[in-house]
C-alpha cells in the first residue's frame, strides 16, 4: 500500500463523512451546506451534483470563505469517488471550518441518489 493510500485510509476513519441520503437532507434542510465538488472543472461540467458549487482543489483554500452564506455554514466537500475530498475536508478542518466529505464521491451519489451509475461495485481510487 502507498503512502497516499494509506492516508486516505487513515482519513476515512478519523474525519466527518456523510453518506448520499444524509446529503440529500441535509440540502433540503433550512440550513443547507454548502455542497463543493473539488474536481477539476472539465469534470464538474460532464456530471455534479445539482446545486453544488465547483472550487477544484488548487483553489479552494482563497476562494471557500467568500462561498459561504456565514462564517459557521457547514461544508460537504466531494470529488470522483474518493481521496481528494478527504484531503480537502482536513485542510477545512484546520482552517477551522466546519467540514465533511462525502462518502464514496459522486461514484456513490449517482449510484444512491441519482440512480445514473450501472456500477453497482464502486471503484476505489
Amino acid at each position: 500500500m502507498s503512502r497516499y493510500e494509506a492516508l486516505i485510509r487513515k482519513l476515512e476513519t478519523t474525519l466527518p463523512s456523510v453518506s448520499p441520503s444524509e446529503l440529500q437532507r441535509l440540502m433540503n434542510s433550512i440550513s443547507p451546506p454548502l455542497v463543493v465538488d473539488v474536481r477539476e472543472t472539465t469534470d464538474y461540467q460532464l456530471d455534479a451534483i445539482d446545486g453544488s458549487i465547483n472550487l477544484p482543489r488548487a483553489k479552494l483554500e482563497a476562494n471557500i470563505e467568500s462561498q459561504m452564506s456565514t462564517a459557521d455554514q457547514k461544508v460537504i466537500v466531494y470529488c470522483g469517488s474518493r481521496g481528494r475530498s478527504q484531503l480537502v475536508c482536513r485542510l477545512l478542518i484546520e482552517m477551522g471550518i466546519d467540514a465533511a466529505f462525502l462518502r464514496g464521491g459522486l461514484e456513490n451519489w449517482n449510484a444512491q441518489v441519482d440512480g445514473t451509475s450501472s456500477d453497482t461495485d464502486l471503484k476505489q481510487r
